[in-house]
């Protein structure tokens, strides 16, 4: 692997390759591309490169001819070029690009968040035994191929124009606005069909790993004969009608899984097996991409499709560098290679609303449930009553007690949300009211009775769970557990209703993606009665057996600290909402709250989108939020309060020396948690509606603010959540 440096006077004519090396350095690179390896060497392929005394590997972000390297008289070679194609396509290393400059991050980290570090790395081809499971196998043996379903005249419509866009040179984004039920998915189903015909490819977007199976499973049976290998020609028809399927037996099927031209990528694989889907994807025998987040940068051949289903999840939004919004990008992969974009929510976020009746995206409306299927009835019940009525706080309303056994006696299947894992909110000793904090974070610890534990649900802090109040003063055994989550809800579940078959679906019970999997699959057969959980039960679901949704405490989210809170209740109810009487039986939500005319809670009430965002954004407006201007958070962190809050106090003064009064500055004030992971934390908030300018300013601002050892300073450019 030597090679000898090579003079810019004396060396032959070739190209010199701008490197990123792996190291966190925020620095190009310039190599000599030795003549042997001027074929392989291009933008986005991996190579091994000379960095001092060590040999690394790194990125080729951009070829120059020779002789115009930076300020440098003698070159080394490249050594060697890392796999047989390039890790990132020329428009995916645009895209990076573009997220560097946007999310004021270094183009390194991007790099790396656009491939996996498996594919990275010198790895080979290999076999991924899968992962056996009995009772799934069963099931998937019997996932026969699906045809098209008829659509009604608002799906056909929108399917229509989705195919125009698709075909468009330069197609603007869609926002497909369908109330749940509306069919949605069988509009991405025939759009994507209509894109694979004409040769290209797709990607569809899930907001977070518990939506995969239950998506995977219906594009696998509407694409089960699709042709695996390589891209037809354009109008080539694709085999997914099932009377060609039924010369395939199903078991035959489930063993050429590989080859099905559909591929999955999402947190949950193990490293071969995203290496694996990887390699399909980018070699073109998949072209049909299902995956969450990081999905949006898969290496689809001439793609021609994006479905971000859920777009107004907050989960497409990373929390780490780089601070990327998945919806966001995938609008802007959509404009570098050209292919139609679209957003699907029954709720979408107020963004993206906006942006289409401002006329940057078209909109599409699906009004009604298909089959003329009634919306649920809803219910509002005022928790304030209750305990007057009960004497007492009561997991259940009488309303939602009584709901629960009359759907039991029939038959009919329950579904009951509460956005908080645990059994108990708090530890307070009433006697000298001792609250158990998390040592490292300003928040309660949770109690989670079944490990008796007291759990940080920010940073993972746990100890022991005590039976006298921990103060050495007081000792008092009447130490008391406050408010209540799911495992608590569990309990109540089964103590009022020992006959229900009853699953919970959170972080503490779904620890792998078998146990998704399963348990949405003992739901769907009849096997369970009644599921309860968290977010991740709240939208995506389709069971046409539920005929009964109880929000068990509504106003959890409503009361934090952030402007958004209103809307994340409001969409909560109406998805949450969306998951009672999709089949032939009507549907009934019952929503307990303690502040029951809260205008999100109203508006849900009525599942009325229109109405809550005119009312919302009546409130943004007068307070200058998006969607009317865009939010920058810049974060101070030090392990000492006085650090970083002068640090964010000399950051704003410098910031508006260089900016003057234009911009709107917030700050700095502590944040909403103002200590997580034992360091102490300070906001400052800028709002502006001129994002290029200010950003390239803020930028050049941290890449010569001073360091200190202790102090952090990070961007989030586009906050998702203000805590």
């Amino acid at each position: 692997m030597e090679g000898a440096a090579v003079s810019l006077t004396t060396a032959p004519k070739g190209r010199i390759a701008v490197v990123r090396v792996d190291l966190r350095l925020n620095q190009e690179f310039d190599y000599f591309v030795p003549p042997s390896l001027a074929s392989r060497v291009v933008e986005g392929a991996r190579v091994r490169v000379p960095f001092g005394r060590r040999v690394l590997d790194g990125t080729v972000v951009a070829l120059r001819p020779n002789g115009v390297a930076s300020e440098c008289v003698v070159l080394k070679p490249v050594y060697d070029v890392i796999g047989d194609t390039p890790v990132l396509s020329a428009p995916v290393l645009q895209l990076a690009r573009w997220m560097s400059a946007y999310y004021l991050c270094p183009l390194d980290l991007c790099l790396r968040a656009a491939a996996p570090s498996v594919v990275r790395r010198r790895a080979s081809m290999r076999k991924v035994k899968p992962r056996a499971d009995p009772e799934l196998d069963e099931a998937f043996a019997a996932t026969l191929p699906s045809r098209p379903l008829p659509l009604t005249p608002a799906q056909a419509a929108a399917l229509e124009r989705v195919c125009a866009v698709a075909r468009a040179k330069s197609p603007k984004p869609i926002l497909l606005f369908g109330v749940t039920g509306s069919g949605k998915t069988e509009v991405y189903l025939q759009a994507i069909a209509d894109v694979l015909r004409a040769g290209k490819g797709a990607i569809v977007l899930v907001p977070e790993i518990s939506l995969t199976p239950q998506t995977v499973e219906r594009f696998r049976a509407r694409f089960a004969l699709a042709t695996p290998s390589h891209a037809p020609s354009s109008g080539a028809r694709l085999e997914t009608d099932a009377d060609s399927a039924a010369a395939t037996p199903p078991a035959e099927a489930r063993k050429s899984e590989t080859a099905h031209p559909l591929a999955v990528l999402h947190s949950g694989l193990s490293e071969g097996e995203r290496f694996r889907e990887w390699q399909r994807i980018r070699s073109g025998e998949a072209r049909i991409v299902i995956g969450a987040r990081s999905a949006v940068f898969a290496p689809v051949r001439d793609l021609g499709l994006l479905v971000v289903d859920e777009e107004h999840e907050a989960t497409y939004k990373q929390e780490e560098m780089p601070r990327y919004h998945a919806r966001d990008v995938a609008v802007m992969r959509g404009r570098l290679e050209g292919a139609a974009v679209v957003l699907g929510s029954a709720t979408p976020s107020l963004e993206s609303f906006h942006n289409a009746r401002a006329g940057k995206y078209e909109l599409c409306r699906l009004p009604e449930r298909i089959d003329g299927r009634k919306l649920p009835r809803v219910r509002v019940v005022d928790m304030r009553v209750e305990i007057l009525r009960q004497k007492g706080l009561s997991v259940f309303s009488q309303s939602l007690h009584d709901a629960i056994l009359t759907r039991l006696e029939r038959g009919e299947q329950i579904i009951l949300y509460l956005n908080r894992r645990g059994y108990s909110a708090s530890l307070l000793c009433r006697k000298c009211g001792y609250v158990a904090i998390c040592p490292d974070c300003s928040v309660a610890l949770a109690y989670h009775r079944a490990d008796q534990i007291l759990l940080c649900h920010f940073c993972g802090h746990r100890q022991p769970a005590p039976r006298l109040c921990p103060q050495p003063e007081c000792r008092d055994p009447s130490i008391r557990f406050q408010g209540f989550g799911t495992e608590k809800l569990e309990e109540a579940v089964k103590t009022c209703f020992p006959q229900a078959r009853v699953a919970r679906m959170d972080s503490d019970t779904m620890t792998g993606r078998a146990d998704y999997e399963r348990t949405l699959l003992r739901f769907r057969m009849g096997r369970l009665d009644l599921l309860l959980g968290t977010q991740m039960i709240a939208k995506g679901l389709d069971f046409p057996r539920v005929t009964l949704v109880g929000i068990v405490y509504a106003d959890l989210g409503l009361h934090l600290p952030d402007f958004r809170a209103g809307e994340r209740t409001f969409q909560q109810i109406t998805q949450v909402a969306g998951r009672a009487g999709r089949g032939d039986l009507e549907g009934e939500v019952i929503v307990q709250s303690f502040t029951p005319h809260h205008s999100a809670i109203q508006f849900g009430r009525r599942q009325d989108f229109v109405g809550f965002y005119e009312e919302e954004t009546r409130f943004r407006e007068q307070l200058d939020y998006p969607p009317f201007n865009h939010l920058t958070k810049i974060e101070f962190t030090s392990a000492q309060t006085s650090k970083a809050e002068f640090a964010a106090k000399k950051f704003r003064e410098a910031l508006e020396r260089r900016i003057g009064s234009s911009v709107r500055l917030l700050g700095p004030s502590p944040a909403p948690i103002a200590r997580l992971r034992g360091r102490h934390r300070f906001h400052l908030l800028l709002r502006d509606s001129r994002r290029k300018g200010r950003k390239e300013e803020i930028g050049e601002m941290l890449a010569d603010w001073p360091r200190d050892g202790d102090v952090r300073v990070t961007v989030d450019v586009d906050p998702a959540q203000m805590l």
